[in-house]
Formats: structure tokens, C-alpha cells, sequence
């Protein structure tokens, strides 16, 4: 008998399909699962383009935690999607958001930007009628959620920053970081098998390192209010953190030794997640925390003018008051001066011995400030006489 012969008919299984009148369909657990596009809506037209179609079955699978040889590979989408909801605070974000609020909107719209390539402001902190409020948005690159996070390569994220001509290395610095940490957190939950980012070069952090001479200083403090004066005083002379250790500080914080004063900070409460010592010798601080301790016996020392205890926020608005009367009078400040040239005045002032007329060293300062021998040498060196010293000695 002879073959058969002419095309061999094949499977037209795709795992989608199209139901007349009801849209595109797949089955996902013996269920029917419309197929939608990357903004949520569902394919209803048999004439979607067949490219859309396949796009919309693999992002399906991909949320449900579909697996390739055997390695978890979700959806770049949805490893935003599930990093931000980790991220997301129990209260409502508000208008000026801060702390952890405040770093789920700046991530948030990162996120949103880098899946859907509509400018980060529609991000409306997931809030769907704000976002229509908006009107429609103009996008700006196509957008990366589709993509498997096996299918992200290094390229892709250069095109994205490539659409975003106007960041800044600090910008690009801010927003890379977020990638990461959206990636490593899927890691983390079994999304996916290994970080697509993973080598990805993150531009060095621009080092601020402005302070402030006597003269400027005395300058500013004329300039402020009574309770800011105080602020700008302690924060220069105890090198201590604006926002959340100086703010912060309450009286199960503050060890008195008579002559010296320690503030101590666990690590829960630290930037670096090591216990911080603020060590303090300058009666006048002395004198000033000891009031306050008599005056606040609970809640934050540091207060202002109306009793409030102090913000970060609020530290930094009266800087920037109290540096734009002074520059009205002729006393100019670098562009970058800020309440964090305070912590960079007392690094500079240490090294040079300003206080005790004996220059101090890198590894000393480190200690004082609760930082790294690294991250020091990374911003203060050039101010370290002592240091300098050391290296012509050793030539």
C-alpha cells in the first residue's frame, strides 16, 4: 500500500483560544482565564494581532508561577507587582509621604515607569481613579513588565535609561537600586531563580562632602530661631545624624558619665544596622542635653519653637530659611549646603583637630561617626592632615 502522502496535519493546540462574543481565553486549572493586555484589560476582538495574543498567554502563565526546566520565571511585571506590595505601608501614603510611605511612592513609580513606560507620576501609588484623573498618559519607551525575568538582559535596562536623558548619575544611581532590590526580593520569595540584574554596574554615589567654616556658621545661627540654633550647634559638634539620631534621641538613649555623655542607638534604630555611640565632651553640649532631659522627660529631647518634636523634614526646611537670609546678606554657602553639612563640618573639624588641636585619623574618625574605615576614606581623606602626614612619612 502506498504512503500517504501531503501535508501532515498537526496539533492547533496553542493554550488559547478565542470564544465568539466572549474574547481570547485560556483554560489554567480547568478554569476559562481571559487573556488581557499589559495594562489589565481584556483581548475581546478575534482581530488582536496574534503577537498580542501570545504575549497575553505567556504573561498568564508566568502570574501563576509557571515553570521552565524546572527554575521559577516569573513575569518582570509581576516581580514589581509583588515587590511593591511587600513594600506597601498599612496607612494611606498621603500627600508628603516619609519613612517607609515615602519609599514605596519613589519605588513605586521607578516601577511603574520601567514596566509600562508611562511617566512614574501615573503611578498614583496603585490608586486607579487618581491615575484617570490624570488623563491619558504619553508613553515614553515601550515598557519592560512583559518580558519573562529570564528574557531581561543588561540591553534592555541600558535602553531604558537611554529614554531618560535628563537623570543624573544620582538619579540613574536611585532608580538601578530599586531594580535590584525588586529582583533580589523575588530571590528571596522563589519568583524567580536568579537576579537578571545580577553584574549590573550601579554608578558610584556623588559624595557630598560641603561644610561649614566658623564663619558661616556663626552666620547661620544668627540667622535661625533660638530651637535651630541649638539644632545647628549639637548637630555640628556631635557629628550625629540630623534625622534619626539627633531627632530621635530620648532619655533611654543618653548614658551621663559626668564629664562625658554617651548616646547610645540599637541597631534597629541605626542607618547601618549597628549599634551607634555618639560620645560627646563639649560642656556646652553637655549642658544642653541635660536641660532638655529636665525639660522632656519622655518623647524626643530636641524640640522646636512650638514644642513639636523635630523632623527631618523640618531640620532641613529651617536650614534652607535660615542659608537663604544669610546669602540676602552676603554670606555665601556652596549650592549644596544642607542640614547634612553639619555631620560633614564635624568630620572635617576632627580630622584637623579644630576642637583639641591634635588632628585625628581616619580610623578614629570612623568610630566617631558610626561609619565604615571605608566609607570615611571614601569622603573625608582629603580633609585628614594626619593621614597625610603618614603617607610622606612613608615615602
Amino acid at each position: 500500500m502506498a504512503k500517504r502522502r501531503g501535508r501532515r496535519k498537526q496539533s492547533r493546540n496553542k493554550g488559547f483560544f478565542f470564544r465568539s462574543g466572549r474574547g481570547w481565553f485560556a483554560v489554567v486549572d480547568g478554569k476559562f482565564v481571559h487573556l488581557c493586555d499589559d495594562e489589565g484589560n481584556k483581548l475581546r476582538s478575534q482581530q488582536v494581532a496574534p503577537e498580542i495574543v501570545k504575549e497575553a498567554y505567556a504573561r498568564l502563565l508566568l502570574s501563576r508561577g509557571w515553570v521552565e526546566n524546572g527554575q521559577p520565571d516569573a513575569q518582570v511585571g509581576t516581580v514589581c507587582q509583588r515587590y511593591l506590595e511587600h513594600l506597601k505601608p498599612s496607612e494611606p501614603v498621603g500627600r508628603n509621604p516619609r519613612g517607609t510611605a515615602k519609599t514605596f511612592r519613589d519605588r513605586g513609580r521607578t516601577l511603574y515607569d520601567f514596566c509600562y513606560g508611562y511617566s512614574g507620576k501615573y503611578f498614583c501609588d496603585g490608586d486607579l481613579q487618581k491615575r484617570r484623573a490624570l488623563g491619558e498618559p504619553t508613553r515614553l519607551h515601550p515598557g519592560f513588565g512583559s518580558l519573562a525575568a529570564s528574557e531581561l538582559t543588561f540591553a534592555h535596562v541600558d535602553e531604558w535609561l537611554s529614554y531618560h536623558p535628563t537623570w543624573g548619575p544620582g538619579g540613574k544611581r536611585t532608580r538601578l537600586q530599586t531594580l535590584k532590590r525588586a529582583f533580589n526580593f523575588a530571590v528571596e520569595r522563589s519568583l524567580i531563580a536568579k537576579s537578571p540584574l545580577k553584574g549590573y554596574k550601579i554608578p558610584r554615589g556623588v559624595s557630598r562632602v560641603t561644610y561649614l567654616t566658623p564663619e558661616q556658621e556663626q552666620a547661620l545661627r544668627a540667622a535661625a530661631s533660638p530651637a535651630f540654633e541649638e539644632a545647628l550647634q549639637v548637630c555640628i559638634r556631635t557629628g550625629a545624624r540630623f534625622g534619626i539620631e539627633f531627632a530621635k534621641l530620648e532619655r533611654r538613649h543618653v548614658k551621663d558619665h559626668g564629664d562625658r555623655m554617651e548616646w547610645k542607638f540599637k541597631p534597629t534604630e541605626t542607618k547601618n544596622k549597628r549599634e551607634r555611640v555618639v560620645r560627646i565632651v563639649d560642656p556646652a553640649v553637655l549642658a544642653i542635653v541635660r536641660r532638655r532631659l529636665a525639660e522632656n522627660p519622655t518623647g524626643p529631647l530636641f524640640r522646636n519653637e512650638k514644642g513639636n518634636p523635630w523632623t527631618a523634614a523640618m531640620l532641613s526646611n529651617n536650614f534652607r530659611r535660615a542659608k537663604a537670609r544669610i546669602q540676602k546678606n552676603g554670606v555665601v554657602l556652596d549650592d549644596d549646603a544642607c542640614m547634612y553639612s553639619c555631620r560633614h563640618t564635624y568630620a572635617k573639624r576632627v580630622l584637623e583637630g579644630y576642637w583639641t588641636g591634635k588632628p585625628t585619623s581616619i580610623k578614629t574618625l570612623a568610630r566617631l561617626m558610626g561609619n565604615t574605615v571605608q566609607v570615611c576614606i571614601d569622603h573625608y581623606l582629603q580633609f585628614s592632615e594626619a593621614d597625610n602626614e603618614m603617607v610622606w612619612d612613608a615615602v
